[in-house]
């Protein structure tokens, strides 16, 4: 049996590293490798090439197998480009439920880089589309001033009371003082929904001051 050669201070030596494959051949793989293993593989060597966004982002509205889907969202987390919140928003309005929440709660991870992502989708004529979006939203909303006048802009003018009170739901966990014009501005638009008045009681009460109460 051959034996090992040590290195001259007496330790073994290391395994070899294997050379970064090229991203045309990792993506290639994606596109057409033949077991969910190799594309899953591929999906996360990815997470070194950050101009393979739009690709991937392609990808994974074609992949069907969820291992790989997840492997190729956690790669654009990685990447958190705008490029990647851009195609991973676009999932937002996919039919497929599976593929909408991992969209959510990867452009929640990439967190502000998504901002004009959920500016675009805050303005879709379609009610889920921006429920969505607020869903995203509500995990980052208090980092910056303009994510939050966000949500207020969304109490204060949209027509949809379901989207709303999303709005609602994101203030109850991290909302402050400052919300609650907006709120109060929300339920008087919506006087004929008892539970809206009710729900945006319960968060005043809960984000005002304790010697406000």
């Amino acid at each position: 049996m051959a034996l090992l050669k040590t290195s001259p201070n007496g330790d073994m030596p290391s395994a070899p590293v294997a050379a970064p494959r090229p991203a045309a051949l990792l993506l290639a793989t994606l596109h057409a490798g033949a077991t969910a293993a190799e594309r899953r593989e591929a999906a996360l060597e990815l997470a070194a090439a950050p101009d393979a966004a739009r690709d991937l982002s392609a990808a994974l509205g074609q992949e069907t197998e969820l291992s790989v889907r997840e492997a190729i969202v956690t790669t654009l987390v990685v990447i958190s480009t705008e490029e990647a919140a851009s195609g991973l928003a676009d999932f937002l309005m996919s039919d497929d439920p599976h593929l909408r929440n991992l969209a959510i709660e990867a452009l929640r991870e990439i967190g502000p880089v998504a901002g004009s992502q959920i500016e675009r989708l805050l303005a879709s004529s379609y009610p889920d589309v921006r429920i969505f979006a607020v869903n995203v939203l509500d995990a980052f909303f208090y980092r910056r001033a303009q994510d939050r006048e966000r949500l207020h802009t969304l109490l204060q003018r949209d027509p949809d009371v379901n989207v709303g009170l999303a709005a609602v739901e994101a203030l109850s966990q991290a909302g402050g003082p400052e919300d609650i014009p907006a709120l109060r501005a929300f339920a008087a638009r919506f006087p004929e929904h008892p539970f809206v008045g009710f729900a945006v009681d319960m968060v005043c009460l809960r984000v005002m001051p304790g010697d406000a109460r």
